[in-house]
């Protein structure tokens, strides 16, 4: 059910330090049932996002993003699908724009885990497969049969048959890693979450 929360724009739009604009990332609402969001501005202090299943005011909170671990917060405002959140401490936000961290790994963007079947098509070829994870951008899957990074197809995930046209870009004992030639749509995203 959806909760609206109207405020005056001064209220919504009073904010503490800087904040970025159009950051457009994904965003993995932590709990006993992820959920999927998109932040488009973040501080130290906040976040605005918008939500496939919008939280009500003064609910509180995890999200992930890349860069940072899960961050605890409270809704403050909700305007439709939008929502802010304060964080309950200051966060090193600067972390997600960063293309390594301390340790020289990538920042990735959350994933979210599933057990689902797909079918993976390779050329002429067709596997059955079991999806591990997956992301905007990629996924992890076990497959029975050899596959080879650097082989291009498509995955269709079962039972939505949401078709996924990518590249094979690691395989390891039975299971690879499939990048998505586009990032998956929220909504898209959010169907396959929350089937996992």
């Amino acid at each position: 059910m959806e909760q609206v929360e109207q405020q005056d724009s001064a209220s919504v739009e009073r904010r503490v330090g800087k904040r970025h604009s159009a950051v457009l990332l994904l965003g993995k609402v932590c709990g006993d049932a992820p959920g999927v969001c998109l932040v488009h501005n973040i501080s130290a202090t906040g976040l605005m996002a918008r939500f496939v299943n919008v939280p009500r005011v003064g609910e509180s909170l995890s999200i992930e993003v890349r860069g940072l671990p899960p961050v605890r917060g409270t809704v403050r405002w909700v305007q439709g699908a939008k929502a802010g959140i304060e964080f309950d401490s200051l966060q090193p936000y600067e972390q997600i724009f960063l293309h390594e961290d301390d340790e020289g790994s990538v920042p990735r963007a959350p994933r979210f885990a599933v057990t689902l079947a797909a079918d993976v098509r390779l050329g002429d070829r067709k596997l059955t497969a079991r999806m591990i994870d997956i992301s905007a951008g990629g996924a992890k899957l076990e497959v029975e049969g050899e596959v080879v990074a650097g082989q291009a197809g498509h995955i269709i995930v079962r039972p939505q048959g949401v078709s996924i046209f990518g590249t094979i870009c690691w395989t390891h004992e039975g299971r690879f890693g499939f990048r998505f030639v586009s990032p998956l749509p929220i909504d898209t995203l959010a169907s396959i979450v929350e089937r996992r």
